[in-house]
Formats: C-alpha cells, structure tokens, sequence
C-alpha cells in the first residue's frame, strides 16, 4: 500500500480513535474501510446515473399510466 496525507479536524479524528479503540483495530484499517466503502458506493452510483440516462436516451423510460399503477400495487397514492 502506498502512504497518503489526509487532514481531519479533531473531532472527528477523536470519534475515530475512539471506534477504533472500541473495534480493537487501528486507525488506518478503519479509514482504509471507509475509503473503501465509500469508493465502492460512488462508483456504483455513477454506473447507475449513466445507465438511467441511456435508458432516457432510448426511451426505456415508464409512463405516467405505469408508475401510476405501480404505486397503486404497492397502495400509494400516486396524485
């Protein structure tokens, strides 16, 4: 792994230590862990943006009859 630099006001960096200290894991795996976490969550959501708006180029998109309905199976008021 190679090392980085990361400001963090110390607050947060306390709340860290101390769920690191209550988890019996250093301070790095639990950074490298929300890094992780948070990377795997970003990627996933602008695959999920950039596939919506091909479907929206295609057409690929519900009508107003259809979320209606849909809404109406699950009992929402769709008005």
């Amino acid at each position: 792994m190679k090392p980085t630099t990361v400001r963090i006001d110390e607050n947060m960096l306390g709340r860290l230590d101390n769920l690191a200290k209550n988890q019996d894991r250093p301070r790095s795996y639990l950074i490298h862990q929300a890094l992780k976490r948070y990377i795997e969550y970003e990627e996933w959501f602008v695959k999920e943006v950039k596939d919506g708006l091909k479907e929206v180029e295609k057409g690929e998109i519900a009508t107003d009859n259809e979320v209606t309905a849909a809404f109406r199976k699950w009992g929402v008021d769709a008005r």
